[in-house]
């Protein structure tokens, strides 16, 4: 009889909080953002565009022609609240390479051409948990040569690798943790250098403007 009389108690005390448990507001569960800080660690990808080339030789004339640029790309971002900050390398293949009726000399053919480039710069964005808009300014340098042919067919060649100055802008999208999409603009300014065709010495000036769209993964 004792037993049965606790038993009644416990379960008239339990009975309003059983009852109460049924009226709880419902609580979602909690949204956890991106991992490794956001934008935050290292990444990698590549990226492939088109890219303005315009190469200046005061004794022969002007070389401007579109061409195609593909590589690779790797950097680090620090997140602190909606600012990103980092370093990037990059290092691609350029199919620009254009021939002109030389400038000065008649029947003779001037060539000029890019073959690689790459890049180390930094990066300076603000950003959303998927949404991210950047700056980016940094050193530049290509590898860029010319030659001079003759009517005879005799030709002249020179080439080097060049240092200058690269600046752009970007924005990149994120698909989930790890994958996110990138645009970018940047100019490149690689600089005036001597150049010797035979014994035509000219100071070549190279730049360029280039549009990349590509895809990254982060660690």
């Amino acid at each position: 009889m004792r037993t049965l009389m606790v038993a009644s108690a416990a379960l008239l005390l339990a009975s309003p909080a059983l009852a109460a448990d049924k009226f709880l507001p419902y609580q979602p569960e909690p949204y956890y953002p991106m991992s490794n800080g956001g934008w935050g660690g290292q990444y990698l990808g590549a990226t492939l565009g088109g890219q303005r080339t315009r190469i200046d030789v005061p004794s022969e004339g002007t070389f401007e022609d579109n061409g195609f640029i593909g590589g690779l790309f790797a950097g680090y971002n620090v997140h602190q609240e909606n600012l990103v900050y980092g370093a990037e390398a990059d290092a691609e293949w350029s199919s620009y390479d254009q021939s002109v009726a030389c400038g000065t000399r008649a029947a003779w053919t001037c060539r000029g051409y890019v073959n690689f480039q790459g890049s180390l710069r930094a990066r300076l964005g603000v950003a959303t948990d998927s949404f991210l808009v950047y700056g980016t300014a940094g050193l530049a340098a290509a590898h860029a040569g010319g030659s001079t042919t003759s009517p005879t067919n005799v030709s002249y060649h020179d080439s080097s690798i060049r240092f200058g100055w690269t600046v752009g802008a970007g924005a990149e999208l994120a698909f989930n943790e790890n994958w996110f999409g990138r645009a970018e603009y940047r100019y490149t300014d690689l600089g005036v250098r001597d150049m010797t065709f035979d014994v035509v010495h000219s100071d070549v000036k190279v730049t360029s403007h280039a549009l990349r769209a590509g895809i990254g993964y982060r660690f």
